[in-house]
């Protein structure tokens, strides 16, 4: 009996204690809510040929994520793995400018920027960018809403191709891939 009472009065010291802990809101990045993974619905060049077929599995998510400063107007921004080449013509990964200030309007934007794509310092070519993300801008087939993308790029070892790329944040429902 006296080993149940000391189990009761170590349950309700716990339950006392953990009364007083405060519940706190979760820290973002400073380009909360636009930075993350996102999944590639749609790829297009200027001609409106749907190019979507030719990146494999792994690679059709554009990534954008902070910077080491935590920096509110800079982001990155990354077609596919580390490793994609930049010889393929959506191998683009580099530093840009962002706007994360008007939620339904998040921007980001880059001309001539260093490519590192394929995890590299410098793979000697650049790449210009213009995207938006808009908050709660898609209803996914999982019904799930979540941020849209739409940005279009350049890439100098393709000139005179333009690539528009749309899609919806990652949201691991399985009908959403």
């Amino acid at each position: 009996m006296k080993f149940i009472k000391n189990i009761v009065w170590v349950l309700f010291a716990s339950l006392m204690v953990s009364c007083g802990i405060e519940d706190y809101d979760i820290e973002y990045t400073a380009i909360f809510p636009m930075g993350g993974q996102y999944r590639i619905i749609s790829l297009t060049d200027e001609t409106g040929t749907e190019l979507k077929s030719k990146l494999s599995n792994s690679d059709r998510y554009v990534f954008l994520s902070n910077t080491v400063l935590d920096e509110s107007d800079k982001c990155w921004v990354r077609i596919g793995r580390y490793s994609v080449a930049p010889s393929n013509f959506y191998g683009i990964n580099g530093k840009v400018s962002c706007n994360v200030t008007n939620k339904q309007n998040m921007t980001f934007s880059g001309s001539n920027v260093e490519n590192v794509a394929g995890n590299n310092y410098s793979s000697g070519t650049t790449f210009s960018v213009e995207g938006v993300v808009v908050e709660n801008g898609a209803t996914c087939p999982s019904s799930e809403v979540t941020e849209s993308i739409t940005m279009t790029f350049t890439h100098s070892a393709f000139p005179g191709k333009t690539y528009k790329v749309t899609g919806w944040k990652y949201t691991g429902w399985p009908e959403d891939n």
